[in-house]
């Protein structure tokens, strides 16, 4: 991870700046915000006291579902607080009695669960380099775009830690359906979050499974990053909608073109 931090700076000028939201399930006797409270709250404080950038906790959609989301980081400092997020609500629920499971695809029926790590970069005033208007994308942008979809195939198995995480896709909802990417398009492996400020974007990597090692996850979107800012790789058009591929067959018919 290091040395690709070293390089996007000595090379391009650029620091990666980063966040993440990592779903989790809580077997909790109840899912009243009583109960939720009793669990979360310690470990908030805990968290915070560790320096972990924590932004808020909150229900997902998913019964006994929750997300842990964060506030921006560096890179390095993102991986170490996921790897503490994750130990710690396991520790917590075992020492009180209740089932966990950062699983990519734990129940049945219920929602899977998702590691979406965030990503722009800023240049040497701190400012992002990711900038899009309707018909306009900045190079560091759509060559970040580039590489992360070119080399999404052969990171799979970093997202996708165990053969069963792949049932995490059948999901109708929320999960990446194309390996393309688009504006506040949940279908996409890589969405541009609704912003209105065209200067002030970010790429939400949509791809790995909760159970995903979070320093192997940012280091190979991070060296996807490289690769792409490296050969000027050109990402496909944007995707509008719900497609009707899987993100599987998606893969096979991309073909990024470089400069």
């Amino acid at each position: 991870m290091n040395a690709t931090i070293e390089a996007l700076h000595t090379e391009f000028g650029l620091t990666p700046v980063m966040a993440a939201e990592i779903e989790c399930y809580v077997m909790l006797p109840e899912i009243t915000q009583e109960k939720v409270d009793v669990f979360f709250e310690p470990l908030a404080l805990a968290w915070k006291e560790a320096g972990v950038p924590l932004l808020r906790i909150e229900k997902e959609r998913g019964h006994a579902q929750f997300e842990i989301v964060t506030q921006v980081s560096t890179p390095e400092r993102l991986a170490a607080a996921l790897h503490l997020i994750r130990s710690s609500i396991e520790e917590a629920a075992k020492a009180q009695g209740h089932n966990v499971s950062f699983a990519a695809k734990p129940l049945a029926g219920q929602p899977s669960s998702g590691m979406h790590l965030h990503l722009h970069l800023a240049d040497s005033e701190g400012i992002n380099a990711y900038h899009k208007t309707e018909e306009w994308v900045s190079d560091a942008l759509r060559w970040s775009l580039g590489g992360l979809l070119m080399k999404l195939e052969e990171q799979l198995s970093i997202f996708f830690p165990n053969h069963r995480d792949y049932a995490r896709l059948s999901d109708t909802d929320h999960v990446p359906k194309t390996a393309g990417w688009g504006v506040n398009n949940r279908y996409c492996a890589l969405r541009i979050p609704m912003n209105e400020d065209r200067y002030d974007k970010r790429i939400e990597h949509r791809v790995p499974c909760a159970n995903a090692d979070p320093a192997a996850a940012i280091t190979a979107m991070l060296d996807a990053v490289l690769f792409g800012l490296r050969e000027r790789i050109e990402p496909p058009v944007q995707e509008y909608g719900k497609p009707t591929t899987s993100l599987l067959e998606s893969l096979s018919a991309l073909t990024p073109a470089s400069e």
